[in-house]
């Protein structure tokens, strides 16, 4: 017969690791959890960034205004509807950041701009580039937003300030090509590049750059098709994105 005390040191001991096995799973189950949320938070980030957009098609990219409140497409741009808002940006009182025309803070359009699943181009012009990046995270739009610095300045300031923004770099020869991938390093850029430029620097800048930027020719139907026919552009600036959507066609 065992002794009493022995079998009740058992019984705890037993209790002990059965205690901790149950810790053990609830911390597991707990981590799970929390990875599964995180990467559904991720997957629905990526769905609406720049890179899933331009997966889909030709995005087609219209100034707008302080106010989100144009429709905006999340897919292609059959419908007329562009995928992407142009905005030109400048400072205003006491440091804070504006959207020009009007009188509204960037902080609340980029708020509006997350809750929409709006992409936003935006000018930096005048702005702190600073600023603007750290608007840009604290609102969660890293990947939904493309900036244009004014100078290679800003440039400078914009890609060391943040690692996934994408940044747009002018590109009006292959020598600014080469220059435009050495400067962005890994970090992801768009190349601007002119329509006047040769199809040639559309493919060589293509090779690099995570998107090309042009605006829109202003040809006629057909010549609007061939343009696009004959260079890689994944975002194409207008202000008429009806007539361009008439055009285009689907990459997929």
């Amino acid at each position: 017969m065992s002794h009493p005390e022995k079998a009740a040191d058992i019984s705890v001991q037993q209790s002990s690791k059965s205690s901790r096995g149950c810790f053990k799973k609830i911390a597991l189950a707990v981590g799970l959890c929390v990875a599964v949320g995180t990467t559904l938070v991720v997957q629905h980030s990526k769905a609406y960034g720049i890179m899933a957009r331009i997966h889909h098609g030709l995005i087609v990219c219209t100034p707008g205004t302080g106010l989100v409140t144009t429709p905006v497409s999340t897919s292609s741009p059959h419908d007329g509807v562009p995928s992407i808002l142009r905005l030109e940006l400048a400072n205003g009182p006491d440091g804070r950041v504006m959207v020009e025309p009007g009188s509204n803070e960037l902080e609340g359009v980029l708020a509006s701009a997350h809750n929409s699943n709006t992409l936003l181009m935006l000018d930096i012009n005048s702005a702190s580039a600073d600023n603007v990046v750290k608007l840009v995270r604290k609102t969660r739009m890293r990947d939904r937003v493309i900036l244009v610095p004014s100078d290679h300045k800003d440039t400078e300031t914009v890609l060391h300030a943040d690692s996934k923004i994408m940044v747009a770099i002018p590109v009006n020869s292959e020598r600014d090509a080469y220059a435009a991938h050495k400067l962005a390093g890994r970090h992801p850029y768009a190349a601007y590049l002119s329509p006047s430029a040769t199809p040639h620097l559309f493919a060589l800048t293509h090779r690099d750059a995570e998107a090309i930027i042009t605006d829109n020719p202003g040809a006629p139907k057909g010549s609007t098709s061939e343009f696009l026919a004959e260079r890689p552009v994944d975002i194409m600036i207008t202000q008429q994105p009806t007539q361009l959507a008439d055009t285009t066609t689907n990459k997929s």
